[in-house]
């Protein structure tokens, strides 16, 4: 009778845990058929399919819905020249409830030849698999954009510049004429620079350098920019918008018209020698031949002929030129050991403090607020909230910042705002010690240290109602466009894990209360268990939305702090995610960070993409809303990547 009992015992413990395994193995595909919005697709396209011998096509190559793309091998562009790429883009859009994620290379291209081109398949693999998309063709004529229209050109940065926007002594037009003997890439080489010119070619960390790139020119031409300097190791503010305009400058003795490129404020953060990249400019320039200046009869003909009256073909040559300027090295040196004030946390310039509290006595079911306020010159919009010395026995809440910065001026000039929010349960005299706050003055090489008075307050004990002040309001997250899909997604992962938990527990009790069953050892905690309690666990805290501010400004026509708030909510998410403070998360420790995590590198490498937008609309003084639904969406994306692979590794 003891063996059927010890055979009746192995069979129920491998029955309960066999129901596990199908518990899990539901539970898994539930969320594999959640997560998989769509089969995976590949495909490549070029676009426009018919181009001039001088025009540009954009090749396109689209995965989409998978994010496990290991490797991408375009097909062969022999026929081309690369202008610019690969370039990399990620994206989502929903139709009718469908969501479709996708993964983008793009190439912009300048046939080498006319006549029919075809473009051979690429291949995508894929989880280990192959993957190849359609081919496609592109049909080049041989004929050149008409002078002034602008085809050949367009979409570049400078799509008018004009020198003859106003006019000029004659003898200033004497460029533009080709002499017999004379040869094209001598004129241009005499007449037409783009330099890269920098305000000091040394500084500290953190204290900002201007750099202006110029194009110095005596010629008619039409300017596309195909390649633009990225900065990296530095934050980057631009202060101009190229609009066409230009200004009269002399330049070894000779005067020439002169745009300008890019002017951008360059925060390095980082010591060591840095290297300002080059820009390339692609000009479409005309001269006029010395024997067709014979046949009119004054210089101002001429310009009529060049600003668009009738010219007979033989009469222009037109030439496609590449400019390149200089780079330029950049010693940036590291901010001093010597004296460094342990509270010091990488602020640069000249900065004044204020602080105040808002009530000195408030009772206990009731939150008191201090507000710093940071004001001055230097690397202002690198600043985080200064650290302060509680009372043991005051709770304080994650401070929030605004700011009121001029990004024209040079350094950025202006104040930054820090609220805290804290409370205190028991009633007393407290008091918050004095905030220091230190910075380096690169004009005198030295670290300074400013600081408030300190800051007495009364707690009273607690009369009413809690207040709502008491504890910071947390809203409903309203559960719109993609969002909605996200959160509705880990709602039902937990409805299917906390129903089978409940089968389970009245499976258990059913075969206890059987008088004629053999008792047998209760089943011990497996690892599978443990897995699917972590998956209730994680998913409970991954329904909510860390971005749920940024959601709420987009509700309304004025978000004027959009990108503050996303660069502020992405950094605490990420911060809270793998155990870092948020002034550690940036786009040159991201990648670190998340390989110590076994993050996959594609979410890695969106991730920093992602990270250098933000960066790029946060730190532009130019307002661009019709970005931010799109990074939006893709914050929201990566989210859910990093929260998937949580799950995946439990």
């Amino acid at each position: 009778m003891s063996k059927v009992s010890s055979k009746f015992a192995v069979v129920h413990k491998c029955c309960m845990s066999l129901f596990f395994r199908k518990i899990l193995l539901v539970v898994f595909g539930a969320l594999a058929l959640l997560h998989a919005d769509g089969q995976v697709n590949v495909s490549q396209e070029i676009s426009p399919a018919q181009i001039n011998i001088d025009q540009y096509a954009t090749l396109r190559i689209v995965i989409e819905n998978s994010d496990n793309v290991q490797q991408v091998s375009p097909p062969s562009l022999k026929d081309f020249m690369v202008v610019s790429g690969p370039n990399q883009e990620s994206g989502m859009s929903s139709v009718n409830g469908a969501v479709k994620r996708f993964t983008a290379l793009s190439f912009v291209l300048k046939p080498k030849q006319t006549g029919k081109i075809n473009i051979g398949a690429a291949t995508v693999n894929i989880g280990g698999k192959a993957y190849k998309t359609n081919s496609s063709s592109l049909l080049v004529k041989n004929e050149t954009s008409p002078a002034g229209s602008n085809n050949s050109m367009k979409g570049g940065m400078f799509p008018n510049m004009d020198p003859f926007a106003e006019r000029r002594p004659a003898s200033d037009f004497n460029d533009y004429i080709l002499h017999k003997g004379e040869h094209v890439a001598d004129k241009v080489s005499k007449n037409m620079q783009l330099k890269l010119e920098t305000n000091k070619t040394s500084c500290y960390v953190g204290e900002p350098i201007i750099a202006t790139y110029k194009l110095y020119t005596r010629l008619k031409s039409e300017s596309r920019l195909t390649q633009n300097p990225s900065f990296n190791g530095f934050s980057v503010i631009d202060l101009t918008k190229p609009d066409g305009s230009y200004t009269r400058e002399k330049l070894n003795g000779r005067e020439y018209n002169v745009y300008t490129i890019r002017k951008a404020q360059l925060y390095p953060l980082q010591e060591g020698n840095i290297e300002l990249e080059a820009a390339e400019l692609e000009n479409s320039i005309q001269f006029i031949k010395d024997d067709y200046v014979v046949k009119r009869n004054s210089m101002n003909d001429l310009f009529d002929d060049f600003a668009g009256a009738s010219v007979p073909p033989e009469g222009i040559i037109q030439q496609t030129v590449s400019l390149q300027s200089k780079p330029v090295s950049i010693l940036v040196k590291p901010l001093p050991e010597a004296n460094k004030p342990a509270n010091f946390n990488g602020a640069v310039g000249n900065f004044s403090i204020v602080a105040q509290l808002q009530k000195n006595e408030f009772p206990a079911n009731e939150a008191g607020k201090l507000v710093v306020k940071i004001s001055g010159n230097g690397n202002l919009q690198l600043l985080t909230a200064p650290v302060l010395q509680w009372p043991g026995a005051v709770d304080p809440f994650e401070p929030k910042s605004t700011e009121n910065l001029d990004k024209m001026q040079v350094p950025v000039s202006g104040n930054k705002i820090f609220e805290y929010s804290f409370s205190a349960n028991k009633p007393g005299n407290y008091e918050l010690p004095a905030i220091q706050f230190s910075y380096f003055d690169p004009a005198s090489g030295t670290y300074k240290m400013i600081s408030t008075k300190p800051f007495p307050f009364t707690v009273t004990k607690a009369t009413g109602p809690v207040a709502s002040s008491a504890v910071p309001e947390i809203k409903r997250e309203s559960a719109s466009g993609i969002n909605k899909i996200f959160n509705n997604r880990w709602w039902i992962i937990i409805f299917i894990a906390l129903a089978m938990f409940t089968g389970l527990v009245i499976w258990v009790r059913k075969d206890h209360s059987n008088p004629e069953q053999v008792p047998v050892k209760p089943v011990p905690v497996t690892t599978e268990t443990k897995a699917l309690e972590a998956i209730v666990e994680t998913s409970a805290i991954n329904q909510q939305n860390p971005l749920l501010k940024t959601e709420e400004c987009m509700e309304h026509d004025d978000c004027a702090g959009f990108y503050s708030l996303l660069n502020s909510e992405m950094k605490q998410y990420l911060a809270h995610k793998f155990s870092v403070t948020p002034a550690e998360i940036n786009t040159r420790t991201i990648a670190s960070i998340m390989d110590k995590r076994n993050m996959s590198n594609e979410t890695s490498l969106q991730l920093q993409e992602l990270l250098q937008q933000i960066e790029w609309q946060l730190y532009t003084p130019f307002e661009r809303n019709e970005k931010m639904l799109e990074l939006y969406q893709q914050a929201q994306l990566i989210i859910q990547l990093i929260n998937s692979n949580d799950i995946r590794h439990l």
